[in-house]
This record gives C-alpha cells, structure tokens and sequence, in this order.
C-alpha cells in the first residue's frame, strides 16, 4: 500500500488512553511524521521520544508515544501547548516543525517500492564534505529529495547538486536508477554529489524576424555574434547593436557557418578595433544559393565575395572543412549534397553562378537538412543526414557512401567530435523530431544512447567543445546542449539519458531554432521570438 508523505498538524482526537494529570491545555496537536531512520535523525530526541515529565518538555505533553518499532510508514506524534507556553517551549515547538517539514521536502515515503537503501555520500567537486555516516533513504526518493538531504545536512540551502552513481547521474526514483543498472537495494551504495550546473543570461538581441542561425567568429566572446535570419539578412552584433548587415538572399538565410582561418591581412598592420580581425563565413538561404562572405573589421563591412546557385530546391545547411577550410559542403531539399572548393565561391560575382561542384552525393531518398565534416578525419569524411533519418558518412576523396547509420526519425541538425584523442572515430549527436537526440560512435552502427526530455521536436544539438578549446570547463568532456519546439534549451551529459541537467525555459518564447557553443562554457540560441541569446555556464561552491 502506498502511503502519502505527511507532515501537518490537525486537532488531536481522543484516543479513549488514560493519561498522567497535565496542567491545563490551551489546544492539543498531532503531527503525522515519515518514520524512517534519517528522518527520525533531523528531528530533537524528544520529538521521537517524548518526555514523561512537564519539568523536562513544560510545552509539549505526550498524548502517545511513538510505537516501536519503526518500519511503519509513518509514525503519529500527539502533544499539546500549555494555556501559556514559556519562550524556550515554543522553539521546541518550532524546531519539531522545521524538522518535520525538512522531512517532508525530502519526500520520505516508501511507495510501491517499499523500502530503504543505506547510502553514504561523498564528493570530488564541492568544498563542503557530508558527515562519513550511512543514511537510510528510501528507495522512491527522487534526485530533488537526495538535494534536500544534502542541503540540509550541510546547511547550504542556496545550493543545488546533482548526483552520480558508479558515474551515471540520477535521473529518476533511486529505485529506477538500481532496477535499470540490476544492482541490488541491499548494497550500500556511495553516491557522488557535485554543483548543479547554472547559467547566467548574457545580451538579447531583437530581429527582424525568425532566427535560425547563430555564430561566433571570435571563440570565447558571446559579444560578438553573427546570425542568419528569416528575413533574408546575416548580421554581425556587438552587445545589441547590429555592426554590419549582408543582404544578398532572397529568401530565408537557413544557416551560417564560419570560415577557419583568418585573412591574413587581419592579423598585422591593421587599426585596432572591437572586431578581432577579418573573418570569412558562407550562409545558405530557402532561394537555393550558397553566398561566401568576409568581414571587414576596419569599418564593420560585410562584403560578399560570391555566390553560387547548384541545388534545384532550398539549401538548408553548409559547413565548411576544419584546417584549411578548403572545402564547403551543402544539404539541400533537392535530396543531394554538395562539396565545392572555397576557392569556387569567391568569384566576385553578384550573380550566383552554376558552377558545378566538385562532388553531388544522392545517398538520400528525401531532403536533407544537416551536414558536417569529420572532426577525426576533417576534409576527407562528410555526415548528412534529414528526412530520410539516416546518418550518411560520405567519402568526399573518393566520391562514395562510406557508411550510414540508421534511424527511424528524420533528423533536423547533428554535432561531432572526436573520439577522445582518437584520430580515427567520430561521437556524432542527432536532433530529431520524435523530441529525443541520439549519440552514435563511428566504430558501431546502432544507437549508443537516446535522450529524452523535450515536449516537442529537436531543432539543434551542438557539443560544448570545439577543437581549439577541446571541452567545456568541468564538463568532462560529455556535455551537450539541444534546442527545441518547446522555446527549451536544455544542457545534458552523456552520463545521464532521462534528464537533462539544465533547463532553460525563460530565454525564449517561442521554438529555438539553433544553438551554438561560443567556448568557456558560453552558448548561444536563436529562435522563432525574432531574438538571440547567449549565457554561461557554471558551478558554484568548486574545489579550487
């Protein structure tokens, strides 16, 4: 039978027992209590054992005492207030009712997974430790309750954590988490807290109209951003004024995508400004055509250095190749993807021209909507995927499938990065329309891991790391970040699939179209409320 937890005070009903003569009673209480060990331990001995005397307690008279033994779900605690309570009994008072109600946040019942874990905690991050002690915690407490406990117990009440398992993060019901790994409830289990992660929310930046692409062309700086609009434009902000504007699409910019390397002309012999340089980008537009651009940071001007028109529909997305940035590569409605050089992009010409690209794949059976290069392999390899929810890696040098990995749901945006240190396997990351983002590794051809957590589909998925930086501080190399049909961006960690780690609800009012990452632990997302943002991530209360 499942029991509510219970912590209130109701009118005492009589109980029919004879009991000691007491002085006169003003009112009489009771206060329904979990029974459980750790709880039991919050409150003062003589709330779980009442004194027998007024000269001990003069406030609180027991009507009943608590009935060993205590495995009962809760345990009914009767007392009563004197006519005219001194000061030092109402704290007593007081402090049973604080104790209770922490009880209570803790969410201490036993549930349809009736029982305990004994569990102690520690941690590797925080610079408070928790007492080297076991506590029963029962086994349906969620990862809200274990915060609770801990915050109690160390007096932080500001401070949130999560908590990790043999290093998998509690996401559900402690029982869940056991029942899915097959670990027994009997262990005593050592469970690892650390800081939840926190963003703090940077510039807002209004548009004209939907956002669906955002970069940095500066790593590290979330200042600087230049975006992709629905109203045909890209620009380049600083803080929220709009520096430079290119206008050149006549449809929606669909994405943008930056250019590695810098002009060299940027880095000598140049005025000093706000702008870091010159940089190069390309952006892909609903029109069909592919625009190379570069910025001038003399006098903020965004030039355009060319253009080309191959794909019969809309191009959704276009990459550019790590390194050299030598090739461009583009994912269109027309159901192909195409590989031009750099080079054929910068032609000067106003008029996109029909160049023909080095390379056309037509792997895919519907519109494709995403494509990077390989972080491990960089030039050599292409990953596409869309409608047709398959991942394709493309052999750009010898113009083949290499391979694909299969899905049953079309993917709107996938991330990569490398395997650790590995030069030869990829970590791609898929965001689909079944609201969930999946993780494959190149050296297998199933689904790794599946993420839930989003109430509409997935628009975007990018890694916290990019390949200067490597990973996000403290992330350890496993966190990424989604955006979704919800107005959500949510932050997770490979160690955790049914939860994210962070919820942004507040940043956007409509669906998130992108997200970037702009290096030390700062994102950026645009969205369908015509704005960018940008926040950073950090943990409170670190080791140092």
């Amino acid at each position: 039978m499942s029991l509510p937890i219970c912590a209130f005070l109701l009118p005492s009903p009589h109980h029919g027992h004879h009991h000691p003569p007491r002085p006169p009673l003003a009112r009489e209480y009771t206060v329904t209590l979990p029974s459980d060990p750790p709880f039991r331990s919050l409150l003062p001995p003589s709330a779980i054992h009442p004194p027998s005397s007024t000269s001990l307690l003069p406030a609180l008279w027991p009507l009943r005492r608590p009935s060993p033994p205590f495995n009962a779900c809760t345990v009914d605690l009767h007392f009563a207030l004197t006519a005219s309570p001194s000061k030092d009994s109402l704290s007593s008072v007081a402090s049973i009712m604080t104790a209770v109600s922490n009880a209570a946040a803790v969410q201490a019942t036993t549930g349809a997974n009736g029982g305990s874990a004994m569990v102690t905690f520690f941690t590797t991050t925080y610079s408070k430790s928790m007492p080297e002690q076991s506590f029963s915690v029962p086994l349906n407490v969620l990862p809200d309750g274990l915060n609770q406990l801990v915050q109690n117990v160390l007096g932080v009440e500001e401070q949130n954590f999560d908590f990790l398992y043999k290093d998998e993060y509690i996401g559900t019901t402690l029982f869940r988490f056991l029942q899915r790994r097959g670990i027994s409830c009997e262990e005593l289990l050592n469970i690892e807290y650390t800081p939840a992660l926190q963003a703090k929310e940077g510039n807002l930046l209004p548009h004209d109209d939907w956002v669906s692409s955002v970069r940095a062309p500066y790593r590290n700086n979330a200042e600087l951003l230049l975006t992709g609009s629905y109203d045909h434009c890209v620009r380049l902000w600083d803080g929220d004024s709009c520096l430079a504007l290119g206008s050149f699409h006549r449809e929606a910019v669909k994405e943008v995508a930056l250019h590695p390397v810098m002009p060299a002309s940027s880095k000598t012999g140049r005025k000093r400004t706000r702008l870091d340089g010159d940089f190069m980008f390309a952006s892909a537009s609903k029109d069909g055509s592919v625009a190379a651009w570069k910025l001038d940071s003399t006098n903020s001007h965004m030039q355009l250095l060319g253009s080309i028109q191959a794909h019969t529909d809309g191009v959704d997305s276009v990459t550019i190749a790590p390194g050299e940035g030598q090739l461009l590569a583009t994912a269109s409605w027309d159901t192909t993807v195409k590989v031009f050089s750099w080079e054929q992009m910068m032609d000067g010409d106003t008029v996109p021209s029909k160049k023909a690209p080095l390379v056309t794949f037509t792997d895919h059976s519907r519109p494709v909507l995403c494509n990077r290069f390989s972080a491990a392999h960089g030039a050599a390899r292409l990953y596409s995927a869309g409608h047709d929810g398959h991942i394709k890696c493309l052999d750009t040098e010898e113009a083949q499938l290499q391979s694909q990995y299969k899905g049953d749901h079309p993917i709107n945006s996938i991330a990569v990065k490398p395997v650790g240190n590995s030069a030869a396997a990829d970590l791609l990351l898929s965001a689909c329309t079944d609201n969930r983002a999946r993780l494959f590794d190149t050296r297998q051809k199933d689904v790794v891991k599946t993420f839930s957590g989003p109430r509409q589909w997935l628009y975007s998925v990018t890694w916290l790391w990019d390949a200067q930086e490597g990973d996000a501080e403290h992330s350890g190399g496993s966190l990424f970040a989604v955006a979704s049909e919800d107005a959500t961006v949510r932050v997770y960690d490979l160690r955790c699939t049914n939860t994210a780690l962070l919820t942004l609800d507040a940043m956007h009012t409509d669906g998130v179209l992108d997200v970037t990452y702009v290096g030390q632990s700062i994102i950026a997302s645009g969205g369908k409320d015509n704005k960018t943002r940008s926040f950073a991530l950090s943990k409170e209360g670190l080791l140092s």
